[in-house]
This record gives structure tokens, C-alpha cells and sequence, in this order.
């Protein structure tokens, strides 16, 4: 994984300490991921800088879209399905990038 990210106090990349947060709250927690990025701009987790978050999230839009065309080979219904949600998880990232530039 190619990283620009910076160093964060604890020797970690502020890459790592988002999928770190994103893993927890998304993942187990099952916080939908326009709440979690509303509490990261909140600072609630400490101050991340917005262009590393906003790559950490193409990076997620990235990974959901991959596993978007996954999904397409393993049954036909979600081949039929597979443009739509490509293009809808496409936009949300889209919004929720807006609205981090624009905070």
C-alpha cells in the first residue's frame, strides 16, 4: 500500500489510524459511513488532514466498487444490478466528499 500519509504521534500513518477507526466503527460497530465521516470532521478521534481523508475514502469507493463487480460474477441478479449500485456508491462518495471540502 503506497502511503503519503503523515506520521501520527504513535509512529502510525494517519492511513492506518483511519482504517483503524474505520474497521471499529463501520465494520464491527456498524456505523453507516456518513456518520463516521460526520465524526470525523467533528474531530471527535483528533484532527486528520482533509486530503488524507478524503484519499482514505477513495480508497474505500475503490474496494466497494471492486467488490461491486465481485458480486457481478457470482450470480446474475447482481450482474443486472451491478451498474446502478456502481453508480450510486459513485455518488455517494462523491457527496461525501463535497461536504468534507466544503466543512
Amino acid at each position: 500500500m503506497g502511503d503519503d500519509s503523515h506520521p501520527t504521534s504513535e509512529g502510525r500513518t494517519t492511513n492506518e489510524r483511519l482504517w483503524e477507526l474505520y474497521e471499529q466503527l463501520c465494520m464491527v460497530e456498524m456505523v453507516g459511513l456518513d456518520e463516521f465521516v460526520r465524526r470525523l470532521k467533528s474531530d471527535e478521534f483528533g484532527e486528520f488532514p482533509t486530503d488524507d481523508v478524503i484519499s482514505f475514502l477513495r480508497e474505500i469507493e475503490a474496494n466497494m466498487l471492486q467488490n461491486i463487480q465481485v458480486k457481478t460474477m457470482e450470480h446474475q441478479s447482481y450482474a443486472e444490478m451491478a451498474d446502478q449500485v456502481s453508480e450510486e456508491t459513485q455518488k455517494m462518495f462523491d457527496e461525501l466528499i463535497e461536504d468534507l471540502r466544503r466543512s
